[in-house]
């Protein structure tokens, strides 16, 4: 995945093209949770909070990122994180690891409650498997790329870029 990652200056446009709506006879799938929960929630730039968890988990999905990693992309900041709140009483670990497994629901947790997270996960200061500390950069990538419009992340897009290839590469 990190050939794909480097540079993030220039971001492609967002994007819009949101899962159609849950089969009515099917149970309730990820997307149409998380759609219902987060409701008319805004984010960055005024863009509503589903619009840039489903960015986030496209761009992991377009280049090719395990399921369990677009997962935990997908539900990156569901808990709320030290930059972003965002509380539903509907949302539980139990529920989360429900729609996407125990390892993706480790790493939406890790994400969501590590205090500096982009220091901590550029360099693993939390001693975090280089497999974690790679999906754990990887995600935050996706999530600073969605949030580059102005280009205000590019110096944290080429580091966690450079972490990626240098955890990729067998480091710690």
């Amino acid at each position: 995945m990190s050939e794909d990652l480097g540079g993030g200056s220039q971001r492609s446009q967002d994007s819009n093209d949101c899962p159609p709506g849950p089969n009515p006879l099917a149970p309730q799938d990820k997307f149409a949770f998380l759609q219902e929960i987060t409701g008319a929630r805004k984010h960055a730039w005024n863009k509503p909070f589903y619009q840039h968890l489903f960015n986030v988990y496209t761009y992991l999905k377009e280049r090719g990122a395990p399921e369990e990693v677009c997962d935990a992309g997908l539900f990156h900041s569901i808990y709320g994180t030290e930059s972003y709140d965002f509380q539903n009483n509907r949302v539980t670990r139990e529920v989360v690891r429900g729609f996407i497994g125990n390892y993706a629901e480790e790493l939406v947790h890790v994400f969501c409650t590590t205090k500096d997270r982009f220091n901590v996960l550029v360099n693993n200061t939390m001693g975090l498997s280089a497999r974690q500390a790679r999906d754990l950069c990887c995600i935050e990538f996706a999530n600073k790329w969605d949030q580059n419009k102005d280009g205000r992340y590019r110096k944290q897009l080429i580091a966690l870029g450079e972490a990626i290839v240098h955890l990729e590469s067998g480091g710690q």
